[in-house]
């Protein structure tokens, strides 16, 4: 493959961040910028790694010419942060960035104009798709492959069903394979099928089962008790369809060792099928649904034996000691449904503050009289538009100074 600079292991140790479903959009999320910045300044990563997802279809994008020009807006102030550093970075699509109109191929070409991504320079290296790539990691003295990262594009969401692997690229990946001959990670937006082999079926009502959906609708699952677990299970994984080969390849190859995806916001966890660990980096970004302290995935590896790697997330609240911008904004992604099996659940918690408020409300007017009460309605509602104006201002002038610094910092 073509990459712009070649990633060596440092005394024989080497950092990989992974960040997942920054989600962002034209206005670049305060919160999302301050804790990539934090994270990046804190972790010291050799190699960033974006899992895909990095804008949101939910905007605005428009068509053509005005489509590009958005998008490329987004992806600039978004990656300011980013190219503040002298980091390299790579990164593959998720299902939302070819929603947004503007081909990945395009996208690609955005990225490319900045000075730490090295991985779309040349499109037509042998690659299958411009999201479909590896990444040979040099030994610290240069003389052989330590190591291999597998990058690949996932696919969108086609008639409800989640990602896809087309047959160029399971060839893709037997030809690498022969040809680096080297242990090796994928990394990728969304996980494969054979994930659910790490959780059970279980009947609804069960204690920690959360519904499924797509070609599982109806169904429950939980995290099996007798299997190696690590990390948060939040959701059911939004899995490609298990027929599409990706992993029946990767074990016929050997050499994988991992895959880790992002994909499922809330979801962190790692178990193993099959000898392949399968992991999650849960969402990062403040733009969408999440956790509500937003983490990243950190890999540390040991050049004389890859496989035995040590991984962890890193929070907001680890790294970022400023409160949040938009609190009240955070908190209401943080119990957001992530699936339609959810929005009931999601009603019920809505109505009840409603109806929490409503009685408190009948209560106040019982007690200090119904004039006091409506006054105290409209103080709140006063309140209310205040503290969502303050913080639109807010954001609009603390997003601008940010963008400038990270862009004064990188010399543009």
């Amino acid at each position: 493959m073509s990459m712009r600079k070649q990633i060596k292991f440092n005394n024989g140790h080497l950092k990989v961040l992974q960040i997942s479903d920054l989600q962002d959009n034209r206005f670049t999320c305060v919160d999302t910028l301050r804790f990539m910045e934090a994270a990046v300044k804190n972790i010291k990563p050799d190699l960033i790694v974006f899992t895909g997802d990095q804008l949101d279809v939910v905007d605005l994008w428009g068509k053509g010419e005005k489509c590009r020009k958005n998008v490329e807006k987004a992806i600039d102030n978004l990656f300011s942060v980013f190219e503040s550093f002298d980091i390299p970075f790579v990164l593959t699509f998720g299902n939302h960035d070819r929603e947004t109109g503007l081909p990945n191929e395009e996208q690609a070409k955005i990225y490319a104009k900045m000075k730490n991504c090295i991985c779309f320079d040349n499109l037509n290296d042998g690659r299958p798709d411009a999201g479909t790539f590896n990444v040979p990691i040099m030994s610290s003295d240069g003389s052989r492959t330590a190591m291999n990262i597998y990058v690949v594009d996932t696919g969108t969401k086609t008639n409800g069903v989640y990602g896809d692997f087309r047959k160029e690229q399971l060839e893709w990946l037997d030809k690498t394979s022969r040809e680096v001959n080297a242990d090796s990670i994928v990394f990728q937006h969304i996980p494969v099928d054979e994930i659910y082999e790490l959780l059970e079926k279980v009947p609804k009502g069960t204690k920690g089962a959360e519904p499924a959906y797509g070609n599982r609708k109806g169904e429950y699952y939980r995290r099996k008790d007798s299997i190696k677990f690590m990390g948060e299970y939040g959701e059911t994984p939004a899995a490609m369809p298990r027929e599409c080969g990706e992993f029946e390849q990767l074990k016929k190859q050997g050499d994988v060792f991992a895959v880790y995806c992002g994909h499922d916001h809330y979801d962190s966890f790692i178990g193993t099928v099959d000898g392949i660990d399968l992991g999650y980096c849960p969402g990062a970004g403040y733009n969408t649904y999440g956790i509500e302290q937003r983490e990243v995935r950190v890999f540390e590896f040991d050049e004389n034996n890859v496989r035995n790697y040590k991984t962890y997330t890193v929070s907001y609240g680890d790294v970022c000691k400023k409160p949040l911008a938009e609190p009240f904004k955070t908190y209401i992604f943080s119990i957001a449904p992530c699936c339609t099996p959810q929005l009931p659940m999601f009603g019920v918690k809505v109505l009840a503050l409603l109806a929490a408020i409503a009685v408190f409300f009948v209560l106040l007017a019982k007690v200090l009289g119904k004039w006091t009460s409506i006054g105290a309605l409209l103080g709140v509602l006063t309140g209310t538009v205040i503290y969502f104006g303050g913080a639109i201002i807010y954001n609009i002038v603390t997003r601008k100074r940010l963008i400038e610094r990270y862009r004064n910092e990188r010399g543009n």
